[in-house]
């Protein structure tokens, strides 16, 4: 690579830098996307991120642009030029999706755009490649017939998932903007894992960008799948829903909460206009592992030394609950018929481990009709129990851990709770670095012994290697309530003054 495609594509340098270099006639749209497929391309032979590459379209496709702008004076859109890398199961135009299953290869391609691609198209993107996702989309790793995707950051632990091959390539350098997707965590998994930004928005704000027929119970609403962002600053998540929504996209799909972006600020509840923030130490189910409480205790002390936000602690309720419900409402149908054992089946294709343990778990069961109905009114009872406590917490926003531990060790993540609460009670929730990093000297495993809170629990602080979690990135999230995704996205913006944090 030049001097001057390892600048454009460093990961320091965000997509909202590129396109100011594209419209400043600094870069073309050939020379960025000539620099990322190169990037991309080595990302892929060390973290097994990919899985379609189609650098000739995105070459004509940039050649294309770079005459129109030559020739007319003006870009096509807001995001004339900018690479953007997708998630295998998203739909792009002559394409084939999976699901993770060797079997969808000859069986899902698509015929068009989905939604969110099609805006995206029309804002002047180039797409380039598609990204891993893991057996079934539904781990917080990516292991899949196409191998294990590995951290940029130490190539011995897990890059997240199921958005993990978008959360590498991003992290590696070799996307400025990857689109994937968030069950469960899948958006904010990566983003932790890998050090980089995310916002898990509330379903229904954004269309579908999913190829029928990829997910792994397809046709159950019993909890809702969103697309979303994966990218290099908090700008870049911002201009990503500005565009989208931008469109009016409520206007073609009747699904949609009719709720534009709200750029305006926010009128904090806190003394004298500060920003009301709870901070959540630990779930009640599993205490987080050392480099975590170290992260959530730095983060904490920098805010409180600016004196922006009242800081105040909140208590989990109800989150191991919802934790099991979470589980439940997955897979409805027990992870037989049209979904994980079946696509499996018929191709002789064995399940990973996760993929047993995912639809192994308490609560997943093959549900009649009536059961599923008394299950989803369970669901919502325990939602308006948790709206409720949120609101006698009286808080603005809540920081609190994306995951038990940093990056975890390939093929050991087994707990979601930290994320899949926040997919439950649908409310947004954005992912951040903190700057810091995993120290085995700083992060030792703890010494005193204790009664483990839960079986996931016991699980967590069995496993954690202090020598083995070396420099992994440690990242936090922020959430909010339901639709207040601006909300959260400008108290990070006031957070990422004291960004990022040094030991």
């Amino acid at each position: 690579m030049s001097e001057k495609e390892l600048q454009l594509t460093d990961p320091s340098n965000d997509a909202t830098a590129i396109l100011s270099a594209i419209k400043t006639k600094n870069a073309t749209a050939v020379e960025v996307l000539t620099a990322f497929m190169k990037r991309a391309a080595i990302a892929h032979q060390l973290l097994c991120c990919l899985t379609q590459v189609f650098f000739e379209e995105g070459l004509a496709r940039a050649k294309e642009l770079d005459e129109y702008y030559e020739k007319t004076g003006d870009l096509i859109g807001p995001l004339h030029g900018l690479p953007i890398s997708v998630k295998d199961h998203l739909g792009l135009k002559g394409k084939r999706a999976t699901g993770g299953f060797s079997g969808d290869l000859d069986r899902l391609i698509s015929t068009e755009h989905a939604p969110v691609n099609q805006i995206l198209w029309n804002a002047g993107c180039v797409f380039y490649c598609k990204t891993t996702l893991p057996q079934s989309i539904m781990h917080l790793e990516t292991h899949s017939f196409w191998g294990q995707t590995l951290n940029p950051h130490n190539t011995g632990l897990t890059s997240g998932g199921s958005s993990g091959g978008c959360g590498a390539l991003v992290a590696f350098g070799g996307s400025p903007l990857s689109i994937g997707t968030d069950i469960g965590g899948s958006l904010r998994s990566p983003a932790s894992c890998c050090g980089i930004y995310t916002l898990k928005p509330t379903t229904k704000r954004l269309p579908s960008n999913s190829l029928r027929g990829c997910s792994s119970v397809p046709g159950n609403e019993a909890i809702i799948a969103t697309c979303g962002p994966l990218a290099r600053s908090s700008r870049d998540i911002v201009l990503f829903f500005q565009v989208i929504l931008k469109v009016q996209p409520w206007l073609q799909n009747m699904s949609l909460v009719p709720l534009p972006w709200k750029p305006e600020g926010v009128r904090w509840s806190g003394s004298g206009g500060k920003i009301r923030l709870g901070v959540m130490w630990d779930d009640g189910n599993v205490l987080p592992q050392p480099p975590v409480r170290r992260a959530l205790n730095a983060m904490v002390a920098a805010l409180r030394k600016t004196g922006n936000f009242d800081i105040m602690d909140y208590k989990p309720k109800y989150h191991q609950e919802l934790t099991v419900m979470a589980q439940s409402l997955y897979f409805t149908d027990g992870g037989k018929w049209a979904s994980v054992r079946a696509r499996a089946a018929a191709t002789g294709e064995q399940l990973c481990d996760l993929t047993e343990w995912v639809i192994t778990l308490p609560g997943v069961k093959d549900r009649t009709s009536h059961q599923l109905w008394e299950l989803l009114l369970e669901r919502d009872a325990l939602r308006a129990k948790y709206y409720l406590h949120w609101n006698t917490q009286n808080i603005d926003v809540l920081l609190c851990p994306a995951q038990y531990g940093a990056a975890q060790p390939l093929q050991t993540t087994k707990y979601w709770g930290y994320t899949s609460v926040f997919n439950c009670v649908d409310f947004p929730a954005a992912v951040f670095p903190t700057g810091l990093k995993a120290n085995a000297s700083l992060d030792p495993k703890d010494s005193d012994s204790r009664e483990p809170w839960s079986e996931a629990d016991a699980y967590s602080a069995a496993i954690y290697d202090p020598l083995l979690s070396n420099n992994a990135p440690l990242s936090l999230q922020l959430v909010s309530k339901r639709h207040a995704d601006e909300v959260v996205m400008q108290a990070l913006q006031e957070i990422e003054t004291v960004l990022p944090l040094r030991d």
